[in-house]
C-alpha cells in the first residue's frame, strides 16, 4: 500500500466534508487482516454536532451493489473474471 496514495484518499475525504456534499466519512481499508488504513472525518449527527468516530456505530443502507461490486473485484483479482466478459456466461437467460 503506497502511503502518500493513502493521504490523498483522506485529503479527498476531508475535502468533501469541508465542501459540505456531506456531513461525515469514514474509511477502512483492509489487507491480509490488518487494517493498513483508517481515516475518519466530520460529524455523526448534522442536529447535535457529534463528531464521528472511528467506533460510531452507522446505519447503512442499500449495500447489495457495493459489496457486489467488492466481490467481483475480488474475483478480477484471482483472474478468475474479467471485466470485458459478457454477462451471458454467468447469466444465460
Amino acid at each position: 500500500m503506497s502511503t502518500p496514495r493513502l493521504a490523498q484518499v483522506g485529503a479527498e475525504m476531508d475535502r468533501i466534508v469541508d465542501a459540505g456534499e456531506l456531513i461525515g466519512i469514514t474509511a477502512l481499508i483492509a489487507r491480509r487482516g490488518s487494517i493498513v488504513y483508517q481515516h475518519t472525518v466530520g460529524t455523526l449527527d448534522a442536529q447535535t454536532g457529534a463528531p464521528l468516530k472511528d467506533d460510531s456505530l452507522l446505519r447503512i443502507y442499500s449495500m447489495t451493489k457495493p459489496i457486489t461490486s467488492v466481490a467481483a473485484m475480488i474475483l478480477v483479482e484471482e483472474g478468475r473474471l474479467h471485466l470485458d466478459e459478457p454477462v451471458s456466461r454467468f447469466f444465460p437467460e
